[in-house]
């Protein structure tokens, strides 16, 4: 059998040792924290430049549409030119008989 004095002193160990176990686990959340803060962080940022990404692409596909809708026009009034001077050229054609 153990003595009272060394009950006590398995205790005070025991103790020590779960002092020193909880304040690692203590050090250990810190850290996690730390990360996960971090994380959150790292996470908002690339939030951020996804929507500047999407923003600038919408903006190109604007763009695209604008250049494309000029493009049409212009083809469009070309080809509306063509058709008056073929018109004149029947109606030329036409005043000749």
């Amino acid at each position: 059998m153990s003595t009272p004095q060394e009950h006590i002193k398995k205790i005070q160990d025991k103790l020590l040792l779960l002092v020193d176990k909880y304040n690692g686990l203590q050090r250990e959340n810190e850290k996690l924290k730390k990360s996960l803060h971090d994380l959150h962080t790292e996470a908002e940022n690339l939030k951020e430049k996804n929507d500047q990404m999407s923003l600038q692409l919408n903006m190109m596909k604007v763009a695209e549409t604008d250049d494309s809708k000029e493009a049409k026009l212009a083809l469009e009034k070309k080809i509306n030119e063509y058709i008056k001077e073929i018109d004149k050229c029947i109606a030329h054609l036409g005043d000749q008989h």
